[in-house]
């Protein structure tokens, strides 16, 4: 009975010390992008660094613009990003989740952009990254914004008046 109870002791033992290290090996994988990751787009952007922007992008990126056709190629993405950055505005992110499976990352979250000289927000709204890793980091392979602003329209409801040149 002394040898049952002690092997039984040493396998109790073995499989605790064994749930520890795969538990442990599991809390060490991430199931989550890395921050530096998640807060770099925001970072190169604001800092008006158009170079370290693009090198974010993966070489078959698009962006999803709210109004407007994708964006696609190293240049057409460069053009993009270069109408938008100002040093007047800041573009502010955070990121509400983000999960990676295998070579592919998604996050999702919300931004505003502040104008800076006013101190006021002038935007809010929800984004999407999808980030691929093909053994050169975490790249932007699709970006998405959409705005919780609505675009004000002009609408008159007033007769329209004909011009006939003598007014």
């Amino acid at each position: 009975m002394n040898t049952v109870s002690c092997f039984s002791r040493t396998m109790l033992t073995l499989g605790a010390a064994l749930a520890g290290v795969t538990l442990g090996g599991c809390s060490t994988h991430s199931e989550s992008l890395p921050k530096s990751v998640v807060q770099s787009f925001e970072r190169a952007f604001n800092q008006d660094d158009l170079n370290a922007t693009l090198a974010l992008f993966d070489d078959d990126a698009q962006i999803l613009p709210e109004r407007g056709p994708a964006i696609t190629g190293r240049e057409g993405i460069s053009a993009f990003l270069k109408d938008q950055m100002t040093p007047v505005v800041s573009f502010n992110t955070e990121a509400d989740m983000s999960m990676v499976r295998n070579d592919i990352a998604i996050e999702q979250g919300h931004y505003r952009v502040r104008d800076v000289r006013r101190g006021s927000d002038v935007e809010e709204g929800k984004y999407l990254h999808v980030w691929r890793n093909r053994g050169q980091g975490w790249k932007l392979y699709r970006v998405m914004y959409n705005t919780d602003t609505a675009t004000p329209t002009a609408v008159s409801v007033a007769q329209a008046t004909e011009l006939d040149g003598t007014g």
